[in-house]
């Protein structure tokens, strides 16, 4: 399948009512676009990537130290040192030990675009929103998928290093997207997306079965209860 047929698929399997999100560092197919509007974080790029395609550099992602060190972009000395990172750290939000263990992207990218899935190339991790329900699905599928904490674009990292990975979100990347409630995201490196499919393909089977099964089970037995 083509990435827009995949786009699609995953968007009724998993019920998405957003649309999937690729990530690609250093991008080469293209022309760099036009300089994005500034953005408090690396993460607020993800819901305006579902409608249109954003090239990011370093200085993009500089108002957050801890994406940029996530993203590859800086060392974790200079993280640490940053003035936003003061804040977490002397809030209690976050200690010395959890910006050691935070993942990070290998390399320094030139840049990291984000854009729909349908318009992606050669993309290296997909990002979807998920509900509860959506989330429960992908397990079914993805058992041993990593569920993550703080900081929320640690799944970024960790994907592109080969892990699906979900966060419920983090108490700053929710404040700076206005991410719902009831909304989660979760990161699948690219290169397993076939895999994702044709697990979720048998795992959705299996519960509208069990489903179909409750639902009779509960009408017969306990409709006039």
């Amino acid at each position: 399948m083509n990435l827009s047929e995949i786009s699609a698929r995953l968007t009724d399997l998993l019920d998405l009512t957003e649309a999937p999100v690729a990530i690609t560092f250093d991008a080469t197919e293209r022309a760099v676009d036009s300089r994005p509007s500034p953005q408090p974080a690396g993460c607020c790029f993800w819901e305006p990537a579902q409608q249109t395609r954003i090239t990011t550099q370093a200085v993009d992602h500089a108002h957050c130290s801890v994406g940029s060190y996530t993203h590859g972009f800086i060392p974790l000395a200079t993280a640490a040192s940053g003035e936003d990172t003061a804040a977490l750290v002397s809030s209690g939000w976050v200690g010395e030990a959890d910006l050691l263990a935070a993942p990070a992207v290998p390399f320094v990218p030139t840049s990291i675009t984000y854009e729909p899935l349908t318009e992606s190339i050669s993309p290296d991790v997909v990002l979807v929103r998920l509900s509860s329900t959506s989330l429960m699905t992908l397990m079914g599928a993805v058992p041993g998928l990593a569920l993550t904490g703080k900081p929320q674009c640690a799944i970024v990292p960790l994907a592109q290093a080969g892990t699906i990975s979900v966060s419920p979100g983090c108490a700053v990347s929710r404040t700076r997207t206005n991410l719902p409630a009831d909304a989660m995201t979760c990161a699948i490196p690219a290169s397993d997306l076939q895999e994702v499919l044709d697990r979720l393909k048998a795992s959705t089977t299996a519960d509208r079965v069990v489903s179909e099964f409750a639902a009779d089970d509960l009408a017969r037995n306990f409709a006039h209860a």
